[in-house]
C-alpha cells in the first residue's frame, strides 16, 4: 500500500478575487464528477459563508463567471456534496449535500463566579439576520469544556441561514441548491447512542454516501470526546430524514480517548463490497485550561477498513508529516475511482495560507 503524486490540481492562493490573508479560503475541497467544490469564506467567522466550485476541462479545473452556488449559510462550514445513487430516486434529485452548524447567542459558564455571556463561535455571521436576534435558546452542556454552557438554537425549525444543524440540500446539476427537508436532521440536541446529549461536533467534514450493501444512507461525524480527543460516529436512514442514533465506531487497535488521540474527520468510502476511510490523524498536548496552547504529535492519515461499516480496522499509514501545528497537515478528501485506478485527492497545507489540492495514485491491491 502506497501512493504515488500525479499531479497539482488546484492552487488556491491563485484564486482571484481571493482575501489572500484570509488562511481558511479553500476549506475542505473535495470533487464530485467533474466539479470541485470548497469553501470560499473571506473572514475569520464574518458574514460571508459560501459554497464555491470550479469545472474540470482538458485544461484542469477551471472558475465559471459566477463560482458561488450557496451564499449566506452556516451549511458552508461543513457542505459535503455526493453523487446519489439509489436507483429509485428521479434524475432531479441526482446531487445531494449535508451541510448545516448549530449557534445560538453564546455560552454561560457554569461557576459560582460566572458573568455574563462570552461570545458565540459564527453567531457574528446572524448579525444582520432578523429572525436570530431574538429567537429562543436552550442550554446544553459542552462536552470539550463542561464549565460552560452553551445556549444554542431548538432544531425543530427551518433557519434560513442553517445555523440550528444539518440539513440536507438538492440539486438537479450540483449548482442550483434548495433544502431537501425544511428541518435540521442532525443537532448538538441529537441524542446518540450510550453518549450525552452536546457530543456531536459540526466543525467537520462528514462523510455521506447510498450504501449499496444495506440500500440505505448511511453518514459518519464527528464526536467530540472531551477536550482534545476527536471520535468517528455512524448513523443510517433510509430516506435521508430520520437517522438512527449516532454511535461510535468501533477500531482495531482500540481508539484512545484519554491518549488524546484524534480522528479530525471520517472520510469514508463504498469500496467494493467493503468500506474504506482516511481520516487525518494525531495526538495533542493540551498545555492549558481551555486548549489553546497544544504540541501536536504522530501527524498521519490512517487507512482502516471495514465489513460492515462499524467495525474497523487499521491497515496502515500515509501522508506522514510533521508540521506540529493544527491542520497544516495533508488531508484527504476525495477518494474516487478515474481511469481503473484508485485516486485520491489530498489537501495540502490548510491553514498555512497557501493550500492547494494534489492528486494521487492509491495502490492498495492487499486491502480488498
Amino acid at each position: 500500500m502506497h501512493i504515488t503524486k500525479i499531479e497539482e490540481v488546484f492552487d488556491f492562493k491563485g484564486v482571484p478575487e481571493k482575501f489572500a490573508k484570509h488562511q481558511l479560503y479553500g476549506y475542505y475541497p473535495h470533487v464530485v464528477e467533474d466539479k470541485l467544490y470548497w469553501e470560499g469564506r473571506v473572514q475569520a467567522f464574518g458574514r460571508n459563508h459560501e459554497i464555491q466550485y470550479a469545472v474540470k476541462t482538458d485544461n484542469g479545473y477551471e472558475l465559471p463567471t459566477n463560482r458561488v452556488c450557496l451564499r449566506k449559510s452556516l451549511a458552508a462550514e461543513n457542505f459535503r456534496v455526493f453523487l446519489d445513487t439509489n436507483p429509485n430516486i428521479p434524475p432531479e434529485e441526482k446531487y445531494k449535500a449535508v451541510g448545516g452548524y448549530h449557534v445560538g447567542r453564546g455560552s454561560e459558564q457554569n461557576t459560582p463566579a460566572a458573568k455574563g455571556l462570552h461570545t458565540a463561535k459564527l453567531y457574528e455571521s446572524l448579525l444582520d439576520c432578523p429572525i436570530s436576534k431574538d429567537l429562543e435558546v436552550v442550554d446544553v452542556v459542552d462536552p470539550v469544556w463542561p464549565d460552560y454552557i452553551k445556549k444554542i438554537f431548538k432544531d425543530d425549525f427551518y433557519h434560513p441561514r442553517h445555523a440550528n444543524g444539518l440539513y440536507v440540500f438538492v440539486s438537479p446539476d450540483g449548482i442550483n441548491w434548495k433544502e431537501y427537508h425544511d428541518k435540521p436532521v442532525m443537532s448538538i440536541l441529537t441524542e446518540c447512542e450510550d453518549l450525552p446529549i452536546g457530543i456531536l461536533g459540526l466543525d467537520w467534514m462528514p462523510s455521506i454516501f447510498f450504501d449499496h450493501n444495506i440500500n440505505e444512507y448511511v453518514m459518519y461525524l464527528r464526536a467530540n470526546m472531551e477536550l482534545g480527543s476527536r471520535h468517528i460516529m455512524y448513523s443510517k436512514s433510509k430516506d435521508l430524514i430520520k437517522w438512527t442514533k449516532p454511535k461510535l465506531i468501533k477500531c482495531n487497535p482500540e481508539f484512545d480517548v484519554k491518549g488524546k488521540q484524534n480522528f479530525y474527520y471520517p472520510a469514508v468510502y463504498p469500496f467494493g463490497d467493503k468500506y474504506i476511510a482516511f481520516p487525518p490523524h494525531f495526538t495533542n498536548t493540551i498545555h492549558d485550561k481551555d486548549g489553546m496552547h497544544r504540541t501536536y504529535h504522530n501527524e498521519h492519515t490512517v487507512v482502516m477498513i471495514s465489513n460492515d461499516g462499524v467495525n474497523w480496522e487499521t491497515k496502515g499509514k500515509i501522508l506522514e508529516s510533521n508540521t506540529g501545528q493544527h491542520m497544516h497537515q495533508p488531508h484527504v478528501c476525495s477518494f474516487r475511482e478515474e481511469d481503473g485506478k484508485y485516486i485520491l485527492y489530498v489537501h495540502h497545507a490548510l491553514l498555512s495560507g497557501v493550500g492547494n489540492l494534489v492528486k494521487y495514485e492509491f495502490e492498495c491491491k492487499n486491502l480488498i
